[in-house]
């Protein structure tokens, strides 16, 4: 970079210049201070992406990754501070007035979030929140709305796009969601398109799906596309340059298959050998009473419409969870996985079935009645955004159960737990005066699960807990909760789409499809020798792993 010292590890294999015609977005000693913040979070960027070019950002939670997209998009806090240069098209952007932003967001840049569920308008049709984009982004014809509605969710490869028209968010699948906040980034034809860890939440087959229509878009829209992660093996499915961040700043970018034959940074070393904990609980023997037994559940939903009809969420589900032991729950988005979390904690009513804890039956009808078991099972809920209450400051968050429970007493006796739970699950203490909107979705993940321990649980339902998360503190949780189980003989209900995760920590593996306990056996068995097709289908979905394929990326096959 002209007039840059760039350390030789900020490689630019490419050979362009941050003022190169070919590129589309230039990023140049770029760093943003939030208001209460005296260091920058991000501090001193810089990156370029051309058109047709995919660039990954890969990081762990709180490093700025998001942040620095915000930027891209004139989406900063108020109060922030912004200096260095971000060039689109050849024209500055940092200082930019709102109406030219206004010109610029959907139009010509574009930001798929990570939470589709937040973000899009649950009591609007998808059809209604499409047409109102292309009314805003497009100057065409209001006859042609729906035409062009209907075009959008048949190119993201929606089923059925002129029924899907009239649907509500909450009656689509998470991948389907994804999709339709994809169609909607694409209404005002961007050229380049921000996903800003748009595939974390979901199961392996649609997390696969998702990557490919990425993919497809690039290449057939020439759209240049900036894949926000942090998980470095959907970088290399996709991406033709990773650039590596850390504490706000880029400690090294490169080709694809360079950095990861060969990777310079520490932390990408890191990043690249860090492996998930094996799990190496001894099981209670089968004589012995399991923490948890369900027996033939059945749970439903009533369905939108007129005749309000019920549909199978759960069909007959039986299962057992022992002390100590780690049972992974795996299917694809609406097979029935967070309805099953639901029932055990009481949250959905049980059509039929039994289910005991600790062999005390939970068919409990009144709050007083649950309450004192809501101390030994707790939960981790999925969306830290939605679970978290956006009006309490950290500190709150983590003393309200201590208070509800009132496991501690005394002030000083408080805090010092709070900050016990803070450096169990790697959280500084300078959160604590911050609120949710003020934390990075792993670090509020980290916090939701810091809450969940706060009462010393029994039995702990971790909802994709660790979706959102970076491998080192993903290794960082799972230690914590396996020596927990040790120690306390804890019973871990583990409900994801990371298969990974399932070989390396749980003891055994039920997978859920269509509502129905497809399959059920030791981890090992059934990940080597999957006799249901769907478990079949979910282990061909799963990512290689880059360290031993020399065929990254999507784009150099």
């Amino acid at each position: 970079m002209s007039g840059v010292n760039k350390p030789a590890h900020l490689r630019d294999t490419k050979n362009q210049s941050p003022h190169s015609p070919k590129n589309l977005i230039e990023v140049e000693q770029l760093s943003i201070f939030l208001r209460g913040h005296r260091a920058p979070l991000v501090n001193e960027l810089n990156l370029h992406i051309a058109a047709g070019e995919c660039l990954g950002l890969v990081g762990e939670s709180g490093s700025g990754k998001s942040l620095s997209a915000s930027a891209m998009l004139g989406l900063l806090p108020p109060g922030s501070i912004t200096t260095g240069s971000i060039r689109y098209r050849g024209g500055e952007l940092v200082g930019a007035r709102e109406t030219d932003w206004r010109a610029i967001r959907g139009r010509e840049i574009a930001l798929v979030f990570q939470n589709a569920a937040a973000s899009l308008h649950p009591l609007r049709s998808i059809g209604a929140q499409l047409v109102e984009v292309l009314r805003q982004q497009r100057p065409i014809d209001a006859k042609k709305t729906r035409a062009a509605a209907i075009a959008l969710l048949h190119e993201t490869c929606i089923d059925q796009p002129e029924q899907r028209l009239a649907a509500y968010p909450h009656q689509l699948s998470g991948g389907q969601r994804q999709r339709v906040l994809i169609a909607l980034a694409l209404a005002g034809e961007p050229s380049l398109l921000v996903a800003d860890e748009a595939t974390s939440a979901l199961d392996a087959t649609v997390q696969r799906q998702i990557i490919l229509l990425l993919d497809k878009l690039r290449r057939e829209r020439g759209l240049a596309l900036l894949f926000i992660t942090h998980d470095l093996t959907l970088a290399a499915e996709l991406c033709q340059r990773i650039a590596v961040m850390q504490h706000g700043r880029i400690v090294e970018q490169g080709e694809t298959a360079q950095l990861f034959s060969s990777p310079q940074h520490a932390y990408t070393r890191l990043l690249l050998g860090q492996q998930l904990p094996l799990h190496t609980t001894q099981l209670t023997t089968s004589a012995d009473a399991p923490l948890l037994e369900i027996r033939s559940l059945n749970a439903s939903y009533a369905a939108r419409g007129w005749r309000q009809k019920k549909r199978a969420a759960l069909i007959d589900v039986s299962l057992e969870l022992h002390r100590g032991e780690t049972l992974a729950i795996v299917g694809e988005s609406g097979s029935g996985k967070s309805t099953l979390a639901r029932c055990l904690l009481g949250l959905q009513r049980v059509q039929s079935g039994t289910i005991y804890f600790a062999g005390k039956s939970l068919a409990l009808d009144s709050s007083a009645a649950w309450l004192p078991l809501r101390r030994q099972l707790q939960i981790v809920f999925q969306d830290p955004y939605a679970s978290l209450d956006p009006g309490m400051r950290i500190r709150d968050v983590l003393l309200e159960p201590l208070q509800i429970h009132a496991l501690v007493q005394g002030r000083a006796a408080r805090e010092s737990r709070i900050h016990e739970l803070l450096a169990l699950v790697g959280l500084d203490d300078n959160v604590l005066t911050r609120y949710p909107h003020q934390l990075s979705g792993g670090q509020n993940q980290r916090v939701a699960i810091a809450r969940a321990l706060a009462v010393d649980p029994l039995y702990l339902i971790c909802d994709e807990a660790t979706s959102a998360l970076d491998a080192a503190h993903q290794s960082h949780i799972l230690t914590l909760l396996q020596t927990l189980q040790k120690q306390r003989g804890l019973g871990l209900l583990l409900i994801t789409h990371d298969l990974r995760l399932v070989r390396a920590c749980a003891d055994r593996v039920g997978v859920l499809y269509r509502g129905k306990l497809v399959e059920l056996g030791d981890t090992e068995t059934v990940l080597t020798a999957p006799q249901h097709p769907h478990t079949q289908a979910l282990l061909a979905a799963m990512p290689a792993d880059p360290r031993q394929s020399p065929a990254l990326s999507m784009a150099e096959k």
